[in-house]
């Protein structure tokens, strides 16, 4: 009887089954009618016919697809479209006109062509993080007049793309192999609140850059080839009287004095000694800088409280007190950039909408649907970076050879990219168990309490005679 109620109770428990619509596809997550499809961690390298027509969000993550050419073309109502984590060795073509979302993360994508999203007029967000973009034709971005969150992370690119669209609000460029900022490139983000550039191979930053950028309220620059040289000022400057959210700890990585040293700890004189010529007298205003770098005096960073300097402040004991006031400045900047980071690191994406896709996954699909998900760490996160793993049939590029005109982008050889090493996460998968498994794993469990309760039966037995024996009574011998 144990051993029956034992298989009983985990048959019922493992009989409770993913459940799904009837349209839904075998192996997806549908939380409700016509709204969004999860087929994540199937391994699939084609997509099922099953999927409904009439869905708006659709996720096909970690899978092995390559090739989704026109397959999508059908559903003209999808609106969000996940296709992350798989071996994608081109741009997709062929995608739905009305689509607002589209991830390509962590696929194998060299290239983006000028034809590569003319039909997409309508996308918000575009995701291509943790690709192989080396060149992106001029053009390309151009017809995305809705394209507000625009992150190529994690790539091979060595400049930014030219004809950015000027509604981007978030532009994510980190990780790359930049070696400059063009103006060209950023005199037409007139609305781009959060500009991330970080580990990158920038130097200096050309003059009045950030300028031309008027609604900027965070930049990422740490992690650079900073050369704390003449050219670096404009970018000194900026950095002392800014008031964004930003890490001002750039480290100089030239020349090699000043190498492994912060910029904003050193003076006007050690980063650009020929301001300083021999018997002459230079004007210095409160933050310690010629008043040919700055034209008037600023507003102190710690309390906003006018510092007086009615009289220019000349010769050596005025430079000492110059350097004192800066290093001041510099305190209470530090201050607020503490304040800043924090606030950054309770939520780094404050600048970016959020979409279905980013906020639901495949766990969260099995609750809205009313499934017990139990597996520990079964969630399914966006940051998650697991090994492709290589396929002959994604091995070569059926496109050919990656167009060579009207780029706007120079492959660079021998470069060594940075690696984000918190990024790259150990994710357990959730993958619902057929009904085959489950009824050999059935089987097995039963007969294993049968055995187990054999067992008990034998082992009951032993000890009933035994308890038998050492009852009996020996009989009392006559005189």
């Amino acid at each position: 009887m144990p051993g029956c109620l034992c298989g009983l109770l985990l048959f019922l428990f493992l009989s409770r089954s993913t459940h799904t619509h009837p349209w839904c596809p075998e192996g997806c997550c549908c939380p409700g009618p016509g709204s969004s499809v999860l087929c994540e961690g199937q391994g699939w390298r084609s997509l099922p016919r099953s999927v409904p027509p009439n869905v708006s969000a659709l996720s096909v993550a970690r899978n092995r697809l390559c090739d989704v050419d026109h397959l999508l073309l059908p559903f003209s109502r999808l609106r969000e479209l996940s296709l992350s984590h798989n071996e994608l060795s081109r741009f997709p073509r062929g995608l739905p006109s009305g689509l607002e979302t589209l991830l390509l993360r962590v696929n194998r994508i060299t290239y983006l062509t000028a034809t590569s999203l003319r039909q997409l007029s309508n996308l918000t967000r575009l995701d291509m993080e943790d690709n192989r973009v080396r060149v992106i034709q001029a053009g390309t971005f151009q017809g995305l007049k809705q394209l507000r969150f625009l992150s190529l992370k994690g790539n091979r690119l060595s400049s930014i793309p030219d004809s950015l669209p000027g509604s981007l609000v978030h532009l994510d460029v980190s990780h790359n192999c930049i070696s400059t900022l063009g103006l060209t490139s950023l005199a037409s983000l007139v609305n781009l609140q959060m500009f991330k550039v970080n580990s990158n191979h920038l130097k200096f930053i050309p003059d009045r850059a950030f300028e031309s950028l008027p609604s900027l309220k965070a930049v990422q620059l740490d992690d650079n080839l900073w050369a704390c040289e003449c050219d670096i000022l404009y970018l000194y400057r900026w950095l002392l009287n800014s008031r964004l959210k930003m890490a001002t700890d750039l480290v100089c990585a030239a020349p090699l004095h000043l190498a492994r040293r912060f910029l904003l700890t050193l003076s006007v004189v050690a980063i650009c000694p020929t301001f300083l010529r021999p018997n002459e007298r230079i004007s210095y205003n409160v933050l310690g800088l010629p008043h040919k770098l700055q034209e008037s005096p600023r507003q102190a960073l710690s309390n906003n409280a006018q510092i007086s300097s009615s009289k220019p402040i000349t010769g050596t004991y005025s430079l000492i007190q110059a350097r004192a006031v800066k290093s001041k400045a510099k305190q209470n900047l530090s201050k607020d950039t503490a304040l800043y980071s924090r606030q950054n690191q309770q939520n780094p994406q404050d600048l970016a909408p959020r979409y279905t896709l980013e906020e639901m996954n495949y766990v969260d699909c099995q609750a809205m649907a009313g499934n017990d998900v139990t597996s520990p760490g079964a969630s399914v996160t966006s940051t998650a970076q697991p090994t492709v793993s290589e396929s002959p049939r994604c091995s070569e590029d059926s496109t050919g050879s990656s167009p060579h005109e009207n780029v706007t982008h120079v492959t660079i050889t021998s470069v060594v990219l940075p690696t984000d090493k918190a990024s790259f996460q150990p994710t357990i998968l959730y993958r619902p168990v057929p009904p085959h498994e489950k009824n050999a794993i059935v089987a097995l469990l039963a007969v294993l309490c049968v055995l187990v309760l054999l067992v008990l039966l034998a082992v009951i037995l032993v000890l009933k005679k035994i308890l038998e024996r050492n009852r009996r009574v020996a009989p009392i011998e006559q005189s």
